[in-house]
């Protein structure tokens, strides 16, 4: 193997550590909504791929979903077919990549809900 090589494979390596993980970006969130009283759960539909990642379970009956995905990561074409079946029965649906941008959309979602 060249040194070229050699430092290419390294530096993606390095790059892909500094990566946020999608586990991080999601349980960032989970500890966010429970300081703010909501319930951010995890729930198995069973033999139904595409379920999102999270369904948040605010005050006032209240509810939303939320896909973690890592940087960059698209949503597959089952996770957009229910997106849509949720969105066509009212429900708010959230696609998210980066530590923040869920705190935020709860934060938006509780505040003119």
């Amino acid at each position: 193997m060249s040194i070229e090589k050699f430092l290419l494979n390294a530096e993606k390596r390095v790059k892909k550590q500094l990566e946020v993980a999608e586990i991080d970006i999601e349980d960032h969130f989970c500890k966010q909504a429970l300081k703010l009283k909501c319930k951010a759960v995890k729930l198995v539909y069973l033999n139904k791929k595409g379920w999102p990642d999270r369904t948040v379970i605010c005050p006032g009956g209240k509810i939303f979903f939320i896909e973690f995905k890592r940087k960059g990561k698209k949503p597959t074409p089952t996770q957009i077919a229910v997106r849509f079946m949720l969105e066509s029965f009212g429900f708010e649906y959230h696609v998210c990549d980066k530590i923040g941008q869920a705190e935020n959309i709860l934060e938006d979602f509780l505040a003119f809900s």
